[in-house]
């Protein structure tokens, strides 16, 4: 998966990105939603550029503290600084810490999804340990590329699924 995503031009990322982006205001329960939880896009994840979209709606974006995510309300891209794994994360100094459990829909990624919801992640666990804390109300939606779906993903106890997997046409 990670030679399939390495071979992913910048262009290509980018439209599969925007498809991705555009059909974010058809998800379930997007009208009501009040509070988005996301993420800042490592390199050959889709970029979901929250900010952009997300209108009159909370942003939560993540910092990695120690083995966990710590969840931060942002306003503004630059508000955001380098942080771990080469991420862009909030600056804790000007976005006021926030519950992820207070988010309507979280936005995860992943290395891998199948339709039915399972999730691989990248070996950290950070997402794992976050949605076993969420309550059952929070919408999981996996946001992957659509090179990235795959018909059987391994999984161990500890892994969770996400209720949707938001994911552009194949080409």
């Amino acid at each position: 998966m990670r030679a399939r995503l390495a071979r992913m031009t910048p262009a290509a990322r980018e439209d599969a990105s925007e498809s991705i982006r555009t059909s974010i205001p058809s998800l379930p329960r997007w009208q009501e939603a009040r509070t988005v939880a996301a993420f800042a896009a490592l390199p050959g994840e889709p970029d979901l550029r929250p900010l952009s979209w997300a209108a009159d709606r909370a942003v939560l974006l993540p910092r990695v503290e120690g083995d966990g995510l710590v969840f931060h309300e942002v306003c503004d891209p630059a508000q955001l600084r380098p942080g771990a794994f080469g991420v862009r994360e909030p600056d804790p100094e000007t976005c006021p810490a926030a519950d992820p459990a207070a988010a309507d829909i979280i936005f995860v990624p992943g290395l891998a999804f199948s339709a039915d919801g399972a999730r691989l992640g990248r070996g950290g666990g950070f997402y794992d340990r976050l949605l076993a804390a969420l309550p059952p109300r929070v919408l999981r939606v996996g946001v992957c590329f659509a090179g990235q779906l795959a018909g059987d993903i391994p999984a161990e106890p500890h892994d969770e699924r996400v209720d949707i997997v938001l994911a552009p046409a194949p080409v």
